[in-house]
């Protein structure tokens, strides 16, 4: 008679137990989000062929834009935080391979968001190549994000031609990166999303991330490239590009 009530007790704690996992599990759900690159706000961008003229009175085109995102986050009403696992939260944004433009994340807290966090580039904790993002390495090798010489990553690649006025076309260079401690160019931006997502069980969010073009020689430093058409290991110039990039980017 003690082993059956024994066996009874211990049954109806495994089985209070398992009723208190349920209840104090997280729902979550899924979300979209997609990186639409274009020139300005009102204006599409096609590699290699849409034109548009800088304050500097250049006519650029762009023929290859690639950039490195990480570190995601999403923002609830409520100021809750969620940060998508780091070790999962590096992507290359290729304009040239539409299957990279819309990031996947799963695992996300149900609620009402407001805003989204990502970094630009690779931070510092994880530079030049830590252990930490073996799984991100190869793809970046691939995109070639990384540079050929050193252990480190290309953040951005924007290459074209421009033209100044009455000048002849001309190829510019621009891959922006960190170089050991002494050159971080590594950028992390919040923005507002125009409209709240709510994550809900079941459901599929979509968030829309514009990047404008125009804005990373031609923002708070406005790069002539007439000037300065390779920028690379740059100390002046590739901190300038890196501060434009925090206004590169829009959240719908």
């Amino acid at each position: 008679m003690k082993k059956i009530i024994y066996s009874l007790s211990i049954f109806t704690l495994i089985l209070a137990s398992s009723c208190k996992d349920d209840s104090d599990a997280i729902e979550t759900s899924a979300v979209e989000i997609t990186f639409d690159n274009r020139i300005s706000a009102g204006e599409d961008l096609d590699l290699g062929t849409t034109v548009y003229v800088n304050q500097n009175n250049e006519s650029v085109v762009t023929n290859e834009l690639k950039y490195i995102i990480s570190n995601i986050a999403l923002i609830q009403d409520n100021g809750t935080v969620f940060e998508y696992p780091k070790e999962d939260s590096y992507f290359v944004i290729n304009e040239a391979d539409p299957s990279s433009l819309t990031l996947s994340l799963t695992g996300i807290p149900v609620g009402n968001y407001t805003q989204i966090s990502f970094g630009i580039g690779v931070d510092q904790s994880k530079y030049p190549l830590d252990g930490g993002v073996l799984n991100f390495i190869p793809q970046a090798e691939e995109a070639g994000m990384l540079w050929n010489w050193a252990a480190g990553y290309k953040f951005i690649k924007f290459e074209g031609t421009y033209t100044p006025q009455g000048g002849t076309e001309s190829p510019f260079v621009i891959h922006v990166g960190s170089h050991g401690q002494n050159l971080d160019n590594y950028k992390f931006v919040t923005l507002p999303l125009a409209n709240n997502i709510n994550i809900a069980t079941g459901n599929t969010a979509s968030v829309n991330v514009e990047a404008y073009v125009k804005n990373i020689i031609d923002a708070t430093n406005q790069i002539k490239l007439e000037d300065t058409s390779d920028i690379q290991v740059d100390p002046i110039n590739a901190p300038r590009i890196a501060k434009n990039l925090e206004s590169t980017f829009s959240a719908l």
